[in-house]
């Protein structure tokens, strides 16, 4: 092979190479519909506010959550709440459609007012759930029944595995819980307060099951929530510490003001 036809073929080869990279990058790139990139900065309420019915509406988009199971409304830390007792063989979870919107993969903040009627003891299959898609999820950790951590979990961001609250929250009162990511390192908070944070690379998995509140039943385990939810807010960006207060803050006026509150106070550029 002369000079010119070597350079030529070394050439090639290198195009091709290029070409494989950038679809390698391709394919592993954040996909998800509903990122900040595609649908700017979002924010979904869901304030439980109906007092009736089997059914639920986020208050900013109108993201529709059915019941499914036999779930109570109850006085909530400002207006209404679900309460739930699901169990295995009686499932009890609210499931909203998946939507482009809750398509996250990128950055997310899941956050909920909670009052655990008890706490989840024994092994992992007992966790009490409170956000769950099969992508990501937050729950309340097993353990000895006076306190428990929250756990999230997002699939496919690294390193992949449970990570947990140094904070803990405890039964018969209310608390408000969130877990912030963004991308590359994700913090827990509860009741406002920053409790620790973690090393977590994204993108995280898509996929187009529903989103559930309360229950799973989709994934390893049957898990219920004991309790009563309120005021759950998925975001597809990261909250700053403030804007955690902002939302604590809206939940403790009227029902009617909750609303006007928090699009009132919180920065959504």
């Amino acid at each position: 092979m002369n000079m010119t036809k070597l350079i030529g073929a070394i050439i090639a080869c290198l195009m091709v190479l290029s070409f494989a990279t950038f679809l390698c990058a391709d394919v592993f790139a954040a996909g998800g519909k509903g990122n900040v990139k595609q649908l700017g900065k979002q924010m979904y309420i869901w304030h439980f506010d109906e007092g009736s019915g089997k059914k639920t509406k986020d208050a900013t988009a109108g993201l529709e959550g059915e019941f499914v199971g036999d779930i109570k409304w109850a006085e909530g830390i400002s207006g209404k709440a679900i309460e739930l007792s699901g169990k295995v063989g009686s499932a009890q979870y609210v499931k909203v459609p998946h939507s482009n919107e809750l398509d996250i993969d990128e950055q997310i903040t899941m956050a909920a007012w909670i009052y655990p009627n008890s706490l989840p003891t024994g092994g992992q299959e007992n966790k009490f759930t409170i956000v769950f898609k099969l992508t990501y999820y937050m729950q309340l950790e097993p353990g000895n029944g006076n306190a428990s951590q929250i756990a999230y979990y997002f699939y496919e961001a690294q390193p992949e595995q449970y990570y947990l609250s140094d904070a803990t929250v405890k039964p018969k009162e209310w608390s408000h819980v969130a877990l912030v990511w963004d991308g590359t390192k994700a913090t827990f908070y509860v009741n406002g307060q920053k409790s620790n944070t973690i090393n977590h690379k994204g993108p995280g998995k898509i996929n187009t099951n529903v989103v559930q509140f309360g229950g799973e039943d989709a994934a390893c385990c049957p898990r219920f929530f004991q309790g009563k939810l309120d005021d759950i807010v998925i975001a597809n960006y990261p909250l700053e510490q403030k804007e955690l207060d902002t939302l604590m803050k809206a939940s403790s006026v009227n029902p009617q003001s909750k609303l006007s509150i928090t699009w009132g106070e919180i920065k959504r550029p």
